[in-house]
């Protein structure tokens, strides 16, 4: 009986005039809710960062070897009406603000104005751009350049006692870098430079690095549209012994002198050099110049170039030293000669001494120097060669060797040529 009550209850809503009348009010609203969220009133939308983007870049580049070097803007907003449905299906990544640059001839600055490019998805008949910003896209046309320039280098680390990093000497694979870009950005370019970085160097060694591009007043470049034909540099790394030497004299023992005779001062006395471990091992002193005391009564200060090996630098900076030099424990004496003699005589040539004597200084030991006597002293011509077609002169000055005889440590002061007759045998 209940279930029968429950029946007909039902059966009456179903065929209640309110029920019906509900229920249609109900689906008109949802397709009419429906309808205008999908085909009914305009709404409008701001999408911000819309990418923008070129066309016919290629081709410029290609056929006029021009490019863009810089531009206003990478990004605008812009507003678009439509539909809801239509509108909720863009976003800012899904359109570009494209520029046409196929209508460009030359370089320069250009104000130029951009299309919207939507998705294939949108139908694009249904929206409407009402608003940019900006409206143009400003941009800087310049002409493609092709420049090289050498690589240079730095050390910013710190040698091992007993070193030097010889960062002048470094040298580079490659030694210059191309590179392709706008003009006005190569302009800037001053200077490519490598930095090498490494502690405790004690031998030399080659590191490989990027580089970096600096202007006049060494600042950093950077720049999106130049391009190089490397990336990387190895830099060979030169690294030296540093080691202190002595400067000296090389003295030629003559005219009874040896270097025990002579006080020698040099200012400066040594000086720092850095070189090749092999080359510095062997160096211990240098030698600013040779003299020949047979030579010399006295001496005057005076300044020699400091010449060092190949391979070797003075860190210390000198490039010259004073010598102040000065005999000790010999005394002079002038004697008079007149044993004047000749050897080795060309066949078929007879000779004669056409000076009468020479005047001889000859230095000794004082104690040795009141012994000697002119007859200790003999003057001797070598003539082998003297008469050979390249000495046509009837007389010849021909150099001599001056002898002390007895006393080995006695030796005469300069030079004493004699003049020799020769004359063929007949």
């Amino acid at each position: 009986m209940r279930n029968q009550t429950s029946a007909a209850e039902h059966k009456s809503v179903f065929n209640s005039r309110l029920f019906w009348a509900l229920l249609s009010l109900f689906s008109a609203l949802v397709i009419w809710l429906y309808y205008t969220s999908n085909y009914g009133a305009s709404e409008t939308k701001t999408l911000y960062g819309v990418e923008v983007a070129f066309t016919g870049q290629d081709a410029m580049r290609d056929t006029l070897n021009l490019v863009v070097s810089d531009q206003d803007a990478t990004t605008v907003n812009v507003t678009l009406r439509g539909t809801r449905r239509d509108l909720s299906q863009i976003n800012s990544e899904d359109i570009k603000a494209v520029v046409n640059l196929s209508n460009i001839t030359m370089a320069g600055y250009r104000a130029m104005t951009y299309t919207l490019s939507y998705p294939s998805t949108v139908n694009q008949a249904n929206i409407q751009d009402t608003g940019r910003f900006p409206q143009t896209i400003g941009l800087q046309i310049s002409k493609l350049a092709t420049r090289s320039w050498p690589v240079t280098g730095s050390f910013e680390g710190t040698p091992g006692e007993g070193y030097i990093v010889d960062a002048a000497e470094m040298t580079f694979d490659p030694a210059s870098i191309t590179f392709t870009g706008p003009e006005e950005e190569l302009d800037q370019i001053n200077k490519v430079q490598v930095v090498v970085a490494r502690d405790e160097v004690s031998a030399a060694f080659t590191a490989t690095g990027n580089y970096v591009l600096l202007d006049a007043d060494g600042n950093p470049l950077e720049f999106d549209d130049v391009q190089s034909d490397t990336e990387i540099v190895s830099v060979n790394v030169p690294v030296s012994t540093v080691k202190e030497v002595a400067l000296g004299m090389d003295l030629i023992s003559g005219g009874g002198a040896t270097a025990d005779n002579v006080l020698v001062d040099i200012q400066p006395k040594t000086i720092t050099v850095a070189g090749d471990a092999a080359t510095l091992d062997g160096l211990n002193i240098v030698y600013l110049a040779t003299i020949q005391l047979g030579s010399y009564l006295s001496f005057e200060p005076t300044v020699y170039p400091i010449v060092l090996p190949n391979g070797v630098e003075c860190l210390s900076g000198e490039t010259s030293a004073t010598v102040d030099m000065e005999f000790t424990g010999l005394a002079t004496k002038l004697f008079t000669v007149t044993n004047l003699r000749y050897t080795n005589v060309p066949d078929g040539y007879t000779a004669s001494v056409m000076d009468g004597n020479k005047i001889v200084t000859i230095r000794a030991p004082e104690d040795v120097l009141d012994k000697i006597n002119a007859n200790n002293i003999r003057i001797v011509a070598d003539l082998t060669g003297v008469a050979d077609a390249s000495r046509v002169p009837t007389t010849t000055r021909v150099p001599t060797i001056v002898y002390v005889d007895g006393f080995e440590n006695a030796g005469a002061v300069g030079s004493y040529p004699l003049y020799i007759q020769m004359e063929e045998e007949r």
